[in-house]
């Protein structure tokens, strides 16, 4: 029987930026080499690797871009949105924009810093891989380039009311590739808001390597809200990793709804009793997008929850993929797990793969999933156009509705009328009558 394939070789460009960009990388030279060792060793997925059985890339291995440089990223003029939160943190190619941000707005208790060193405990595990997954080589090639990694740590005891809206940009006229990181350490019983909001250029290709790093102690609070808006052109790979102390509680409310192949990868440990996890999310693959997102919770102490809800559309030929995973260890009894996936599919060319899994090594457990994909109900459908409505607006009121039970759990009001907007946006393109 065969094996499975071997990775496919790291493209020179990837060992042409590193060397590149060494002199002028912040810290932790013998870590950074480490880990780009680390992306060498696994290389590009092969075609038969599961963890990528449903998402090639072959369009971004075969594509060349240039690490985005400095000065460059530093210079250029930006124009961003209405802000997301009470301050914002700008940053072009994963360089810190300090002039676009509001540095002297950050609340008290809430400390930011440029880490990749090894001056404290924090700073030693700013530059770490999370270990697994599709995503692993894609976090190790980001440990190894991301110029400035950014620390936010709260401290103990403090609950930010105010939200910190982190801006990303990939910008530059030229085929750029970019990795920012973005760290969070929460103390006991502390709590955050944060909004991460990925943006681009256009109209030239980039590729955002980006890796979200969360640690929460014992009874703290995140609040992480994720918004990625990517051009057409760009391709984006993001992990993002949590881990919770007992008590801890984290919401993900997640909107995919840009780029032309975008990948995100969560995982998360519940380490600490009673921690829970409660992951949401809207995805949007029209015209030829491609989207990929996998979950994954692992229940590892006793009375911990966990919930996954996604929702996804699909239209013209795009296409969507969605694996969800609960694993309850064991020892970790009385947890609770739920999945749902739903899924609605506009045209004939579009497609959206879905997986839900559960894995249980414990009992006196409550786990539950499921998984739909379908099209508009035709008689729900028919009744709307009884009351009077036209074919699109009886169908874009159903879509509303569809994605409405998940949009309404974002509590953050201006980033839930954004993503509103956006939907409206795209409801007219959506609703084109399709061959």
């Amino acid at each position: 029987m065969n094996g499975p394939a071997a990775p496919s070789p790291v493209p020179a460009q990837y060992r042409e930026a590193f060397e590149a960009a060494r002199p002028s990388l912040r810290g932790a030279p013998a870590r950074r080499a480490a880990a780009f060792a680390r992306f060498a060793e696994l290389g590009f997925p092969a075609a038969r690797e599961e963890a990528w059985k449903y998402t090639s890339l072959r369009r971004l291995e075969g594509r060349r871009f240039a690490a985005a440089g400095r000065e460059a990223s530093l210079a250029r003029p930006l124009v961003l949105p209405g802000a997301l939160g009470t301050c914002r943190l700008a940053l072009a190619n994963g360089f810190l924009r300090p002039e676009l941000s509001d540095l002297e707005r950050l609340p008290p208790g809430l400390r930011l810093r440029s880490a990749g060193g090894a001056e404290d405990a924090a700073e030693a595990t700013a530059l770490r891989i999370p270990a697994g997954g599709g995503t692993e080589r894609f976090a190790a090639l980001n440990a190894a380039l991301s110029p400035d990694p950014l620390l936010i740590e709260v401290d103990a005891g403090v609950r930010c009311a105010d939200v910190l809206h982190v801006v990303v940009v990939a910008a530059g006229d030229a085929p750029t590739m970019s990795h920012p990181r973005l760290v969070l350490r929460l103390g006991r019983g502390a709590a955050a808001r944060v909004v991460v909001h990925y943006l681009s250029e256009e109209p030239a290709e980039h590729f955002v390597n980006a890796l979200v790093d969360a640690e929460l102690a014992d009874g703290a609070e995140l609040q992480l809200y994720r918004l990625q808006e990517l051009g057409a052109r760009c391709f984006h790979i993001e992990r993002c990793e949590a881990v919770l102390g007992a008590g801890a509680r984290l919401e993900l409310r997640d909107s995919q709804l840009g780029g032309t192949l975008a990948r995100l990868d969560v995982h998360v440990s519940l380490a600490g009793r009673a921690a829970a996890a409660e992951l949401t999310g809207l995805f949007i693959a029209d015209g030829s997008r491609h989207l990929d997102m996998q979950l994954r919770v692992d229940h590892r102490a006793i009375e911990t929850t966990s919930l996954q809800d996604y929702r996804g559309v699909a239209a013209g030929r795009g296409r969507a993929v969605f694996n969800g995973k609960a694993i309850v260890h064991a020892g970790a009894q009385k947890s609770n797990a739920r999945q749902s996936s739903r899924n609605l599919l506009l045209s004939p060319g579009a497609e959206i793969d879905t997986k839900p899994e559960l894995e249980i090594y414990a009992d006196d457990v409550q786990c539950s999933h499921g998984a739909t994909t379908g099209q508009l109900d035709p008689a729900a459908l028919f009744y709307l156009r009884s009351r009077g409505l036209s074919e699109a607006a009886a169908r874009g009121a159903l879509i509303r509705a569809f994605a409405g039970a998940v949009l309404s759990r974002v509590d953050h009001p201006a980033l839930a009328a954004r993503v509103h907007e956006e939907l409206e946006a795209r409801l007219g393109r959506l609703l084109e009558p399709q061959p």
